[in-house]
């Protein structure tokens, strides 16, 4: 497959093995997976990291954003769902970002009482989108969002 269709394009759908090869490749090009993994605070060692880089860290990271939301969407329409799902994933994530650059805020605190039920439903998304998009199959035949990708 096009390496541009498949982490630049949010149309179409991709199977199983793409979707792996992808994320795989992703993680693999990413300079903060392992660190972030390791670390006691994913959030706050990734956007380290992304600091130390200065702005080609920022770019990076949202190059890596893109295309892993291009993955995620097209292996949702695959599993016949749409793409606004994968928001799900990203909800968590955009919340703790604000709780980072935002904390001293009023508003901020009433959203990190919520933090361990944020967390919570992060790891939940998290856990539903692996099981849904890497281990179940796609939708038999055509579908909405476009032909079978498996039907070569």
């Amino acid at each position: 497959m096009n390496p541009i269709r498949l982490f630049g394009s949010f149309k179409g759908r991709i199977g199983r093995a793409s979707f792996w090869f992808g994320m795989i490749l992703l993680a693999a090009i990413s300079p903060f997976s392992l660190a972030t993994v390791l670390s006691d605070n994913p959030f706050e060692k990734a956007l380290q990291v992304v600091h130390d880089f200065g702005l080609a860290g920022l770019g990076w990271s949202l190059l890596l954003l893109i295309g892993v939301a291009a993955l995620m969407t097209k292996r949702l329409h695959d599993r016949d769902r749409s793409g606004v799902y994968a928001a799900a994933f990203y909800l968590p994530a955009a919340v703790a970002a604000l709780l980072y650059f935002f904390g001293g805020q009023p508003w901020a605190a009433n959203i990190a009482k919520w933090s361990t039920w944020i967390t919570a439903f992060a790891g939940t998304a998290g856990v539903w989108f692996l099981v849904q998009l890497g281990f179940f199959p796609g939708t038999n035949g055509a579908n909405k969002y476009g032909a079978d990708p498996d039907a070569d």
